[in-house]
């Protein structure tokens, strides 16, 4: 997919580059076993209600399993329906740190929370949840190997990662969801007719905001 192409790239250099912002520190919750550490979050919306598309709801467990493998799972409601949906684990890398979700109110001038907008918040990617393949940051934004959600907006991914790039601790990762389609026309494209489908990403001039503007947010910070 061209969008895929074109923002890979810039989505990797951000996780670099972001991956030092301020965190906010929280508690964790109790862990099951020794052997499984098991996070369950809330997925609360991250746009203004003037965000058309903006609002939905979800949420995601994060387990971190045996001889280091990694099994996350997404449930997600009021979804752009019919389209992909890149998803995230978002953290600093290295040592661990708990980071924290955007809320409306860091939308910048335009009145939506962008890319560039919520990474202050919740740090760089560590992994891209793909259904298929590498889940590398190069992956980030693959959206022919994301979940796709249904005619009713509802999405559901779960998958077991057995080499989590940039991983650090299933703690204290923040799971984000992006895509909205503002005009409802069941695709990621630009609409100059569209007061919020005309606008280009925060990644670069020739990406379709729609394409990764963050719906999604949930992790232990919250």
């Amino acid at each position: 997919m061209k969008i895929a192409k074109t923002a890979a790239a810039a989505l990797a250099g951000m996780a670099l580059v972001l991956g030092t912002a301020g965190a906010a520190s929280a508690a964790h919750d109790d862990n099951p076993s020794p052997k499984v550490a098991s996070y369950t979050y809330d997925l609360n919306s991250i746009q203004p209600s003037s965000v058309p598309g903006g609002q939905a709801s979800g949420t995601t467990r994060v387990k971190a399993l045996p001889n280091g493998k990694l099994q996350v799972t997404v449930e997600a409601w009021g979804l752009s329906p019919n389209l992909p949906h890149a998803m995230h684990l978002h953290g600093v890398p290295g040592e661990v740190t708990d980071m924290a979700c955007p809320g409306p109110a860091a939308a910048g001038p335009d009145g939506v929370v962008t890319v560039v907008d919520g990474a202050p918040f919740y740090g760089g990617i560590l992994t891209s949840l793909t259904s298929t393949g590498d889940v590398s940051a190069s992956s980030a934004l693959a959206l022919d190997r994301f979940a796709v959600a249904d005619a009713s907006g509802y999405l559901y991914y779960q998958r077991t990662l057995t080499s989590v790039p940039g991983y650090t601790d299933a703690g204290t990762v923040q799971v984000v969801v992006h895509g909205i389609d503002f005009d409802g026309n069941a695709q990621y494209a630009f609409n100059a007719d569209d007061p919020f489908s005309s606008r280009s990403s925060s990644l670069g001039a020739s990406i379709p905001l729609e394409a990764t503007v963050p719906v999604l947010c949930g992790g232990i910070a919250n």
